[in-house]
């Protein structure tokens, strides 16, 4: 475990105060209503400090998105638990990943696909640095795919299940990586821009579940 110098320490604490406020904003506003101006007025800061710490808004918005990760890292390992096999394992993993992430699809869009993946890595490490208890605890076999950082990264690590089991080929899992996240970062859209009224979360995770269940089929040894 690295020691943090009183600076380091200082910058952290700062920061949280700015992650905070926006996270503030988001909850009673939404991710569109999240200013610069707004989430300073909150932390108690004057809105040039915040680029101090931050790149952009985008890049503040990152880090206030990812404390919604928090509940998904709360139930991942009992969600997957019963899994008997790494397809199936890898399949549940999707699966309450997916409902998590519709029930607030702009939050997981910040995260996963608004910044550039510089940014998701600082975003990632330094989060986690400021509010380690929002990791929380897990098995050793979900640590690779946790401590990655892009959803490619992530994914990747999850395919890799498949491999192990004789599901798929090595040199098939980019070609798969790419295809599911195509896929599920169309749902999200859907998602977004779809009246939530039209919408039945449940079928939506369902539906996803079954195309990523074909694309596996396409690869299949």
């Amino acid at each position: 475990m690295t020691v943090q110098t009183r600076k380091e320490r200082q910058k952290l604490r700062i920061m949280s105060y700015f992650i905070d406020a926006a996270h503030e904003v988001i909850e009673n506003e939404g991710v569109d209503a999240v200013t610069v101006r707004k989430v300073a007025d909150i932390a108690g800061y004057n809105s040039a400090t915040l680029y101090n710490y931050f790149s952009n808004l985008d890049h503040l918005i990152g880090y206030a998105a990812v404390k919604y990760l928090k509940d998904y890292y709360q139930v991942l390992d009992d969600y997957i638990k019963e899994a008997d096999n790494g397809e199936m394992k890898y399949l549940k993993i999707w699966e309450v990943f997916c409902l998590h992430s519709y029930e607030r699809p702009k939050i997981f869009k910040a995260i996963f696909f608004m910044m550039p993946n510089d940014d998701v890595k600082d975003v990632f490490d330094n989060y986690f640095e400021i509010y380690p208890s929002d990791f929380g605890m897990h098995t050793a076999d979900l640590l690779p795919m946790l401590n990655a950082h892009t959803l490619h990264q992530r994914n990747k690590e999850s395919l890799k299940l498949l491999v192990e089991e004789g599901v798929i080929e090595a040199d098939t899992i980019d070609s798969l990586n790419d295809m599911t996240i195509i896929l599920y970062r169309g749902f999200l859209d859907k998602m977004i821009n779809t009246s939530q009224d039209k919408l039945v979360k449940n079928e939506e995770v369902d539906r996803i579940i079954n195309h990523i269940r074909r694309a596996i089929d396409a690869f299949r040894l």
